[in-house]
C-alpha cells in the first residue's frame, strides 16, 4: 500500500522517521544492534561500571517513561525472558543497568528523573548518579536517548535535562514513547513542539534527532535502532581512522 504522512509520523514506510535513510536500514541494523543482548551487571555506583571499550548508549527519562519497555522492543534477548524489567511503579529502575549487544555495543538503562515513589534523598542520589555518569563517563558515551511520554511532551524536567546534556557535550537524541495512546492530531502537535524544543537547546535538528516510538505496536522502533546505529558506526568509523 502508498505510505501516508500519517505512516511516516509513526515510523512506518519509505522515512521509517525524520533522519532515517531507508537503504541503510538493515545494514545499519545488522552492524550495530540486531545482535543477540544480554544483561550484563547493575552498578550502584560509577565504580561499579563495566571496564569495556565498546560504544554506549544511554536511556534516560522521567520515571514511568517506558524505557525499560524500549529496550525490550529493541532487542532479542537469549531465551523468552525479556531483557529490561518493567515495572508499573514509578521508580523500580534504582541502579545503571548495563546490556550488552553482541560485541558492537553498550545499552545502558539508567533510573528514571523527576517524580518516583521512593524517599526524596533516595531519588536524589539516582539524579546524582544519573548525572554523573552522563558527565563523566566521555567518550566511551557515544549517545543518550532522551525519551519522553507523547502524551505529555516536554515537560520543564525534561527540558532541563537536555540542557545539561548539552552544556556537558552529551550528544542526545529524542525518542517518543507510548505513541499508540495518542490521536494523530495530538501526536502531529507533540512532535512539532518536542523539534522545537531540541532546535531550541541544540541550534538546530537533524534527521533523526527525534523519533516516534510505541513499544507497544513495535512502531517506529526500526526507525530508533537505525538512528543509534548511525551514531555507533560513525564512533566505530573514527576510532578506526
Amino acid at each position: 500500500r502508498e505510505t501516508t504522512d500519517k505512516d511516516i509520523l509513526r515510523g512506518r514506510g519509505k522515512e521509517e522517521s525524520p533522519g532515517v535513510r531507508q537503504e541503510d536500514v538493515q545494514v545499519q541494523r545488522q552492524d550495530a544492534v540486531e545482535a543477540t543482548a544480554k544483561f550484563c551487571l547493575s552498578a550502584p555506583a560509577l565504580k561499579h561500571c563495566p571496564n569495556h571499550r565498546m560504544p554506549e548508549i544511554a536511556f534516560s527519562g522521567r520515571s514511568n517513561v517506558g524505557k525499560s519497555s524500549l529496550i525490550n522492543a529493541m532487542t532479542r534477548s537469549q531465551g523468552k525472558k525479556k531483557l529490561a524489567l518493567v515495572a508499573k511503579t514509578p521508580g523500580r529502575t534504582q541502579m545503571l543497568n548495563f546490556f550488552q549487544v553482541g560485541s558492537n555495543v553498550m545499552l545502558v538503562d539508567l533510573p528514571g528523573y523527576g517524580f518516583a515513589k521512593a524517599p526524596k534523598d533516595i531519588v536524589e542520589t539516582w539524579t546524582k548518579l544519573n548525572e554523573d555518569f552522563l558527565l563523566t563517563r566521555g567518550e566511551q558515551l557515544a549517545c543518550t536517548v532522551v525519551m519522553i511520554d507523547s502524551r505529555r511532551g516536554v515537560m520543564p524536567i525534561d527540558f532541563q535535562w537536555m540542557c545539561m546534556l548539552k552544556e556537558g557535550g552529551v550528544k542526545f537524541k529524542i525518542a517518543l514513547t507510548k505513541a499508540d495512546r495518542c490521536k494523530e492530531a495530538e501526536l502531529e502537535a507533540v512532535v512539532q513542539a518536542c523539534r522545537e524544543q531540541y532546535e531550541k537547546v541544540c541550534g538546530g535538528i537533524q534527521r533523526g534527532d527525534v523519533v516516534v516510538t510505541s513499544a507497544k505496536t513495535g512502531d517506529g522502533i526500526v526507525a530508533l535502532k537505525s538512528a543509534i546505529a548511525d551514531v555507533v558506526n560513525e564512533r566505530i568509523r573514527s576510532e578506526e581512522k
